[in-house]
C-alpha cells in the first residue's frame, strides 16, 4: 500500500476486521474512505464491506455494537447496512457485500446480498470509489484490490462512471459526481454526456422522487465549492433534466457561494428564475412549507 499516512485509526479498522472474523466473514475498507487514503486526505469517516452473509454481517455489527464506546446510530434492513459510531466519535458505515440490480431506469434497486468482494465494487457510482483494502487485526494490510482502474482515475484526477447505463439506472449519482469533482478539483471524464443524454431519454429524472433529488441538491449546496458543482451540473444540463426549462446562470452560481445554509442558499439559487419556475422546482422538488417561503417559492 502506498499513501502518506493519512486515514483512519489502526485500531478502528482492526476492531472491524476482528468482529468479521469472529463472524466468518473478511472485512474491507472500502468506498470514499479508500479514496481518501489513497489521496492523503483526513478520514471523514469509514466505508466498510464485510464479505460474507448477511447473517455474518449482522453478528459482526453486533458484536462492535457491544464493545466498549461503539454506538449503534442506524440499521437498514433492505440495504443490509448499519451506521455506527466508533469510541472516537467516527461514524462507521457497515454494509453486506451485495450486488444491485435497476428494474427500471431511475427505480431503487433490487439487493442481493452476499456475493464477493469484486462483485460488490462493480455496483458502485464511480472507479474512484471501487477499490478496496482488506483488513485485519493490525487495520489496513495487502494490496489495494483495484479491478476498475480506480487508482490511475485518481492519478489522473478523472472522475469516471463505471458502465455507460449508470446514470439512467441511479441519476443522483450525477449530483455526486459535482460535488466530488468539485471537492477534489478533478474533472468528469466525456462519458458523463451520453450517460446524461441516456438516462433524461429513459426517463430517469421523471421517475426518482422529488425529496431524493432535493436531498441530493441539498448536500450539494452544503459542499464548499458549490458554485463549482452547480456549474457542472448546468453544462450537463441536469437542472432542466430535474424541471423543465430550468436554468443556473453563473451570477446565481456565484451567490450561492456567499449563502448561510440551505434556505438561504435555495434562495439565491432560485432568485433569477421567473416565478412560474420556481413554483414548479418546489413542486417537483417536494419543498417543505417553510422552504418554500424562504426561497420564495410562494404563489
Amino acid at each position: 500500500m502506498t499513501s502518506t499516512g493519512a486515514g483512519p485509526d489502526p485500531g478502528l479498522l482492526g476492531a472491524i476486521a476482528t468482529a468479521a472474523a469472529e463472524s466468518g466473514a473478511a472485512a474491507w475498507l472500502v468506498g470514499g474512505s479508500v479514496r481518501d487514503l489513497l489521496l492523503g486526505l483526513p478520514a471523514r469517516d469509514v466505508d466498510a464491506a464485510i464479505e460474507g452473509t448477511a447473517e455474518a454481517a449482522r453478528r459482526a455489527t453486533s458484536t462492535l455494537e457491544t464493545g466498549a464506546g461503539w454506538r449503534c446510530r442506524a440499521r437498514h434492513a433492505l440495504f443490509g447496512t448499519a451506521t455506527l459510531e466508533g469510541p472516537d466519535g467516527t461514524r462507521v458505515d457497515v454494509a453486506v457485500t451485495r450486488e444491485e440490480t435497476y428494474p427500471r431506469p431511475g427505480a431503487l434497486p433490487i439487493v442481493s446480498p452476499g456475493v464477493p468482494i469484486v462483485r460488490d465494487l462493480a455496483r458502485r457510482d464511480f472507479t474512484i470509489h471501487a477499490m478496496a483494502f482488506s483488513l485485519g487485526p493490525a487495520g489496513v494490510h495487502g494490496c489495494l484490490l483495484d479491478p476498475f482502474g480506480g487508482r490511475a482515475d485518481l492519478d489522473g484526477k478523472s472522475v469516471r462512471l463505471l458502465h455507460a447505463g449508470s446514470l439512467a439506472d441511479d441519476p443522483t449519482r450525477v449530483f455526486r459526481a459535482a460535488r466530488y469533482a468539485a471537492r477534489l478539483g478533478f474533472g468528469l471524464e466525456p462519458g458523463f454526456v451520453a450517460a446524461m443524454d441516456r438516462a433524461v431519454t429513459e426517463g430517469a429524472f421523471e421517475r426518482i422522487s422529488g425529496e431524493r433529488l432535493r436531498r441530493a441538491l441539498d448536500e450539494l449546496l452544503a459542499e464548499e465549492n458549490r458554485t463549482v458543482a452547480i456549474g457542472i451540473l448546468e453544462r450537463l444540463g441536469v437542472f432542466a433534466a430535474v424541471v423543465g426549462g430550468w436554468g443556473v446562470d453563473d451570477s446565481a452560481a456565484r451567490a450561492v457561494a456567499s449563502s448561510a445554509g440551505t434556505s438561504d442558499a435555495w434562495a439565491r439559487l432560485l432568485a433569477p428564475v421567473p416565478a412560474s419556475t420556481r413554483l414548479r422546482v418546489a413542486e417537483r422538488l417536494r419543498f417543505p412549507r417553510a422552504l418554500r417561503r424562504e426561497a420564495g417559492c410562494v404563489p
